[in-house]
């Protein structure tokens, strides 16, 4: 029974052991995949690393941009003096060519002396005729004033008249007018007496009042006896048929009827007894209206008499004004005529000229240099005639030379009037100053005055200037910059980001102001890199924003 137990037991553990080793084997494989997974990351992230661009980037730094002008130019000379003669003089023969040095007093050229002869007789018979011209001139002058004269005392003669006749005309027609006027204040003084329309409604009023009062009172006369008839009638009819008491009442009133008639026939013939008028205004009116009438003639002649007098002031102010103006043209400066002057002028003129070709003629013709210097221009050629103008031109020795050269608009804001450059003529440098500025066409034209001896006439040098910035605190190197169209300037900044292998760079574009730049570096606007963040300078394949990046090895 033991034996049986212990042989049950021995194949339980053995049955334990079996199964813990299937677990450990699954593990086992795990650890393996994960190592194998580790393997393959590393290798892809290598390939995939080993395909991206590589850059070259660095950080903005503080620095000033420099700015180098270098400009070929010339040496010139400082001043010219020309050579002058006078002009239509027959050149016979010219002693330099262009180029020639010479010095103060060296013949230049000699004139034709015959043909000097001739001009100086020409011009002494021409000064000769001025003379006589200017002499006519004069006398016709003190004839012109004479006559000046005589105008001017005329004219005030016919001013006096005319103010004397004006001042006659117009004391008549004031006379006139005066009188005119007296004669109307007298007639508005006498007047006329007429009734006024408020007493010519009350007279009309009066009148008619009367003869109402009239036919009330006749009316009253024919009622009153019409009353009486009919009580007579009704007496009569009484006494035949009537009583006594009857008759009696009718007697009574008969009587009364008589009575009241009596009255009204005492007032009417009382009424009669005061007869009245009909107002009559007629003779008033006539009169009236032969004053209206004499007054508006008298007004008219008033009128007449004070147009008479403006017409009689108008044409006398009209005589002084043309009087007067005959006088102020007598009185007038004669116009303007300055021919003797001129004359003069040119008499003084031609005979200085004169003198100068004498001059002439007695050096022989010959024409000297009034300094020593080298011969830049001749404008003269044999057997012709000179000409207005320079004869020869001359480069004067003794005022120091100029260098000239040119500069385009964009080295004209690194160079201005006064700036230090450095000037190389003949292997020597010089440090000078820019003495003079004036633009040109677009361009401008400088100017550097040379120290006295140095240089020649026609010598090429060189013009250096050197001009740095203010202090920019964001600068990159120019190799970083890029711009679109020439005008909209951009940079790429590495970033830093996740991505499917872990922590990559990444090419970040970004757009910036530029402030200032030169060949080697951009100063751009405040703020346009951070203080740890690095531009991309260079890289060996293109690149496009937001596109992984490493660094250069």
């Amino acid at each position: 029974m033991l034996a049986v137990l212990d042989r049950r037991m021995m194949a339980v553990d053995e049955d334990k052991r079996g199964r813990g080793g299937r677990q450990g084997r699954p593990v086992a494989g795990f650890v393996l995949f994960l190592a194998v997974m580790w393997v393959c990351t590393l290798v892809s992230k290598t390939v995939y690393a080993a395909k991206l661009p590589q850059v070259q980037a660095v950080g903005a730094e503080r620095k000033r941009i420099e700015h180098v002008v270098e400009c070929d130019g010339v040496v010139k000379q400082g001043s010219e003096r020309a050579i002058h003669t006078l002009a239509g003089l027959r050149v016979d023969q010219i002693g330099v060519r262009a180029g020639d040095a010479v010095e103060k007093g060296d013949v230049l050229f000699t004139l034709d002396k015959e043909d000097l002869a001739e001009v100086i007789e020409a011009k002494e018979l021409e000064a000769a005729k001025l003379e006589y011209q200017v002499g006519d001139l004069q006398r016709n002058r003190q004839l012109s004033a004479q006559e000046k004269e005589r105008q001017r005392e005329r004219a005030d003669e016919d001013y006096e008249t005319a103010v004397d006749a004006a001042g006659r005309g117009l004391g008549r027609a004031d006379a006139a007018l005066q009188d005119a006027d007296g004669k109307l204040q007298k007639h508005l003084e006498d007047g006329v007496s007429v009734t006024s329309q408020e007493g010519r409604d009350s007279a009309g009023r009066e009148y008619e009042e009367w003869v109402r009062r009239g036919d009330e009172l006749e009316a009253m006369v024919s009622g009153n006896w019409a009353s009486m008839a009919e009580k007579e009638r009704q007496l009569a009819d009484l006494q035949e048929d009537g009583s006594e008491q009857e008759v009696e009442a009718a007697r009574t009133e008969l009587e009364a009827a008589r009575e009241k008639w009596r009255q009204a026939q005492k007032e009417y013939e009382k009424y009669q007894e005061e007869p009245m008028q009909e107002p009559d205004f007629s003779a008033e009116d006539a009169a009236k209206k032969a004053w209206e009438s004499e007054r508006d003639v008298l007004e008219g002649n008033v009128r007449d008499a004070g147009y008479g007098k403006e017409d009689a002031q108008l044409a006398g102010e009209a005589g002084v004004r043309e009087a007067e103006r005959d006088r102020e043209d007598a009185q007038a400066a004669s116009q303007a005529d300055s021919t003797l002057e001129i004359y003069r002028m040119e008499l003084k003129s031609l005979r200085k000229e004169i003198e100068k070709y004498r001059e002439i003629y007695e050096a022989e013709g010959k024409v000297v240099s009034e300094v020593s210097g080298t011969v830049t221009k001749i404008n003269l050629t044999a057997g012709e005639r000179t000409t207005d103008g320079a004869a020869i031109v001359c480069a004067d020795r003794d005022i120091p030379y100029q260098f000239e050269t040119v500069l385009d608009k964009e080295q004209k804001k690194y160079v201005n009037l006064g700036d230090a450059v450095t000037l190389k003529v003949l292997q020597e440098n010089e440090e000078l100053s820019v003495d003079y500025i004036e633009e040109e066409g677009g361009s401008y034209r400088a100017v550097v005055y040379l120290p006295k001896g140095m240089g020649e006439l026609g010598m090429s040098g060189t013009m250096r200037r050197s001009a740095a910035s203010e202090s920019y605190n964001c600068c990159i190197p120019a190799s970083a910059l890029h711009s679109e169209n020439n005008n909209r300037y951009f940079i790429y900044v590495v970033g830093e980001r996740e991505g499917i292998l872990g922590k990559e760079y990444y090419a970040q574009l970004r757009y910036v102001e530029v402030l200032d730049q030169n060949e080697r570096y951009a100063a751009l606007e405040e703020g346009a890199l951070s203080g740890t963040e690095q531009v991309i300078t260079g890289y060996d394949k293109e690149i496009a924003n937001g596109e992984a990046v490493r660094y250069e090895d």
